[in-house]
């Protein structure tokens, strides 16, 4: 059951009237807390503490401390001391730390035997203003140097017995059995299995990201056995959109982005990374085995020597990721991270500069593998920034000393992680990568087959065995479920490394079918235990090909190129196609936890802000999608009938009866509401004898970035008059360039902004705002300037016009002009913003029309946006 659920419509209501956006508070943002705590972890540990090492320790650290300080360890670097406190986090001023590295005359010089670099003083001030992250100390035992080879993830893969559990009668298989078995142990019990259109829903999102047709829910209802419900698995599992699906979630691990991010002058594409996605969608629909699919991304050119296709593009696993200004040593590090975090958990990067503070990982390791990848050439980039090639002579790797490339110590050999290698060999074969590859997706090798089944079954159950899924190092809690997760780990392998099977084995279970509405335990509050299913929030893929698919819109078709689905005509192509531009990413991404692809991302976040709730109620795109679901249905004369076929097409249900009746009653509020046109763009006249504006005329032209006379300028009528979305040019009179505000309610309005005429040369401009109820509000004359604007509350009507008139000054030169202008009405319910440079668009602004609102509606209800 949704959220919203029976009570849509009256929400609907709350929606429309702007009382309410989308985001009603589901998830909290701890998650997000603690992915960003441990992303500033990693990043101390790789970037401050060698700095510190390096330039600090050797008279701060265990065997010296000279005037008491010590910066080895967390322990009296946050504590006020005589000379005051080393660290203030988030206060850089403040902190002793800082003041001495500035090299001040009048102070202490710190290092003594040189100033820092000022990439170094910022990387300090930059690591303080977000926190100062830095991990507790934890000092290893002396007397248990390898106390890491008790911990569990480090031991060999068990294949465990389904647990025996009296009085079963709910286990539908073994994944059962266990999670029934430590529900017992907790004197807890699981839920039912949920009601027939769940689970189809369900199973449709979860395996191929579309929503299910009222069709295929009612077949399944009509006969919700076991087998049927097997049958409905199958089908989804053998759907070309299922490579889709799963090929987005490993883009994740993988970084994936269509350019390189900055790169000078050089070019930023990455005309050819959709083929690597290519690659992973067709992957993922063959079944190809997860040891094969990981041991291709590292080396296919090794396997396939011959080939000369696009199976090549698998190894832009490792190319597709960032190019940091051509520094091959990051580029080196940043593809060691995705191969060991991305595959192992493993956090090996972290030994660039040091040995591991907490992981069996020395810096000869690191180094041992950074010799692999260095001995190993990209294809022309010209040609295909895909694929890799062994160097003709390996490079015989020697560990960088804290991390300096000049600074050479002792050579190490080309071969894999000591701590996962009973008797470790060096490579021999090229590069090492073959090998380097057969080592990880080995079924002797503890951890790969554990973070593979902890990643799926987060995708599918919305919580994870282990809550760091890129790092089950010493630092990880030991998994919810060890048992189970060694049972479907060893199973993986047993079934031949079949992704299909290892989701099939978990979707039948009734763990995953169980229903999600069942009360919260306060045993178990943040259901580790399973004791119902978790709700999940549609990512921002599934959302918006849900939009398209309900709108009749959605282009089905699979693979191809890269497509930019933020700007008009707005491609419905399924969202996996998306541009992604690493360098720029659109604010939307970001706003709906698309994960970063700067760096391997362990898992998306799941945030609640305004923004998700604005974008649903205000973009063009989403506008579309309302305005062709309700022409879907504009055929249907009967209203009740059109607000059921409705209901089918968006929520796979037909509405409740009091459900029809609430959506007639807000139709019909709706239908007594007169259309405001929004914002307008124009010329005219302010007349100063009555303080009105008495011409407007809406500009004829526009250039997809400008409203003008014509298609050259100047025009032979308007001359220079023109609006753009943050100021323009006016004309002689009567053409004075015009910006037009319909207030769409009665309420308190303020407007605030800048009128700016930033040219050296010219007389100015002269700014008026006006209201055609109470004539002239103010004027400015702005010359080589910028003014200020600002009007306190004043009380409009709905309907009633706000001009922003911006007139030329004695001369007609050197007259363009800036205008920032931000609104704010408040009404008796709420206050809304408007920003006059973010609605500017190509045609003037208005509501949809009310069918077209209602289905908006449901488009932005919980029922919709979740999958229960």
């Amino acid at each position: 059951m949704a959220l919203l659920g029976a009570s849509l419509p009256r929400i609907a209501l709350m929606i429309m009237n702007k009382l309410a956006c989308l985001c009603l508070v589901l998830f909290p943002l701890n998650a997000f807390a603690q992915d960003a705590s441990r992303q500033a972890l990693d990043r101390f540990e790789r970037k401050v503490r060698p700095l510190l090492v390096e330039r600090c320790v050797s008279c701060h650290g265990a065997k010296k401390q000279e005037s008491g300080v010590r910066l080895d360890r967390r322990a009296g670097v946050f504590e006020e001391q005589d000379f005051g406190t080393l660290i203030v986090p988030r206060k850089p001023d403040e902190s002793r730390l800082l003041q001495v590295v500035h090299y001040h005359d009048d102070d202490v010089q710190m290092p003594p035997a040189g100033k820092l670099a000022e990439n170094e003083i910022r990387l300090l001030t930059d690591w303080i203003e977000a926190g100062a992250a830095w991990p507790k100390d934890v000092d290893p035992d002396p007397a248990e140097p390898d106390a890491w080879k008790n911990h569990w993830a480090f031991q060999p893969i068990s294949r465990p017995e389904p647990p025996a559990v009296a009085d079963d009668t709910w286990s539908k298989n073994a994944v059962d059995k266990f999670v029934l078995a430590k529900l017992k142990n907790a004197d807890l019990s699981p839920q039912s299995i949920a009601d027939p259109r769940t689970q189809v829903r369900r199973v449709f999102f979860d395996l191929t990201g579309l929503p299910p047709t009222y069709e295929q829910v009612q077949t399944f209802a009509a006969n919700p056995t076991d087998d049927a419900f097997a049958r409905l698995v199958d089908e989804q599992l053998q759907s070309p959109h299922f490579g889709e699906r799963w090929a987005r979630h490993w883009m994740d691990v993988a970084r994936y982005s269509d350019t390189t991010g900055y790169l000078f002058t050089q070019e930023r594409s990455q005309g050819d990374a959709w083929k690597y996605r290519e690659w992973l969608i067709n992957a993922f629909n063959d079944d190809m085995p997860i040891d094969e699919f990981l041991i291709h991304q590292i080396a296919v050119d090794r396997i396939l020597e011959n080939e000369a296709g696009d199976k090549l593009s698998a190894t832009g696993f490792l190319t597709l990721g960032r190019r940091f200004l051509n520094n091959k040593h990051d580029i080196i590090d940043d593809r060691l991270d995705v191969i060991t975090r991305g595959m192992m958990g493993l956090t090996v990067t972290c030994a660039r500069c040091h040995d591991h503070k907490y992981d069996p990982i020395p810096a000869a390791d690191y180094y041992s593998l950074y010799g692999v990848l260095a001995s190993t050439n990209e294809v022309d980039r010209k040609k295909t920034s895909l694929r890799l090639v062994d160097a003709a002579k390996p490079f015989n790797p020697y560990v960088f000393k804290r991390g300096q490339a000049h600074n050479h110590g002792k050579r190490v050999p080309r071969r894999f992680l000591s701590a996962l290698s009973k008797n470790p060999q060096p490579f021999t074969d090229g590069s090492g990568r073959l090998e380097l590859a057969k080592a990880i997706a080995s079924a002797d090798n503890p951890l790969t087959a554990r973070v593979f089944v902890n990643r799926v079954w987060s995708h599918l159950v919305g919580g994870y065995f282990v809550d760091t899924p890129s790092d089950f190092g010493v630092r990880s809690k030991p998994p919810t479920h060890p048992l189970l997760l060694d049972h479907l780990a060893g199973s993986l392998i047993d079934d031949g490394w079949s992704q299909k099977n290892l989701v099939r084995r978990i979707v039948l279970s009734a763990t995953y079918r169980q229903r999600s509405d069942g009360p919260i335990s306060e045993a178990d509050p943040e259901n580790h235990l399973l004791t119902r299913m978790n709700r999940k929030r549609l990512e921002f893929e599934a959302q918006r090909d849900a939009l398209l698919a309900a709108s009749g819109e959605l282009d089905r078709t699979v693979g191809g190129e890269s497509v930019d689905i933020t700007k008009a005509p707005y491609p419905t192509r399924r969202t996996v196609y998306a541009f992604i531009d690493r360098q720029n990413l659109p604010g939307v991404f970001r706003a709906f936890d698309l994960a970063s692809p700067d760096t391997h991302a362990p898992r998306r976040y799941q945030t609640t802000v305004p923004q998700q709730g604005l974008f649903q109620l205000n973009n063009p795109f989403v506008l579309r999608q309302a305005t062709a679901l309700a022409d879907r249905t504009k055929t249907i004369a009967d209203p009740g009938d059109r607000i059921k076929e409705l209901f089918k097409l968006t929520l796979s249900r037909e509405p409740k009866d009091y459900e029809v009746s609430e959506s007639l009653g807000f139709l019909a509020a709706q239908d007594d509401a007169p259309v405001l046109p929004g914002w307008q763009y124009g010329y005219g006249q302010f007349d100063s004898q009555v303080e009105r504006v008495t011409a407007f005329t809406k500009y004829p032209h526009f250039t997809g970035n400008v409203w003008q006379g014509g298609e050259k300028l100047p025009d032979a009528k308007l001359g220079w008059s023109l609006l753009n979305a943050t100021g323009g040019h006016p004309g002689e009179k009567p053409f004075s360039a015009i910006r037009r505000f319909v207030v769409p309610q009665d309420g308190l309005l303020a407007i605030r902004g800048a009128l700016g005429h930033k040219q050296a040369k010219g007389d100015g401009v002269i700014g008026r705002i006006v209201s055609d109820q109470t004539g002239q509000l103010k004027s400015w004359t702005v010359a080589n300037r910028s003014q200020p604007i600002s009007i306190t509350n004043f009380e409009v009507k709905r309907g009633e016009v706000i001009d922003f008139v911006c007139e030329c000054g004695p001369t007609l030169f050197f007259d363009s002009f800036d205008w920032s202008i931000r609104l704010s009405l408040k009404s008796e319910e709420r206050t809304t913003q408007y920003v006059a440079a973010k609605s500017f668009n190509g045609k003037s602004s208005k509501p949809l029309a009310p069918w077209a609102q209602y289905a908006q509606v449901l488009l932005m209800s919980n029922e919709f946006v979740f999958i229960d």
